[in-house]
């Protein structure tokens, strides 16, 4: 299992690769079957971008969310 420093620096390394990327809502840590994972939270199942499934050992996860609307 990574340790949470590699896994908090993939998801900051994702979050800024994709933060002007309207396919993507937003990138989190979460709980996989095998220990934490980094989420992508994508728009549209239809346009999903190029991403690893896996990056220095930390298992990436695309989530399909939808788009998120505040009220």
């Amino acid at each position: 299992m990574v340790d949470f420093e590699t896994v908090e620096a993939v998801r900051s390394a994702l979050d800024l690769r994709f933060s002007d990327d309207p396919r993507v809502n937003g990138v989190g840590i979460g709980r996989g079957d095998g220990g934490p994972v980094v989420r992508v939270h994508l728009v549209s199942d239809e346009d999903r971008p190029d991403i690893e499934p896996e990056i220095d050992g930390v298992p990436i996860q695309q989530v399909l969310i939808g788009r998120v609307v505040a009220l």
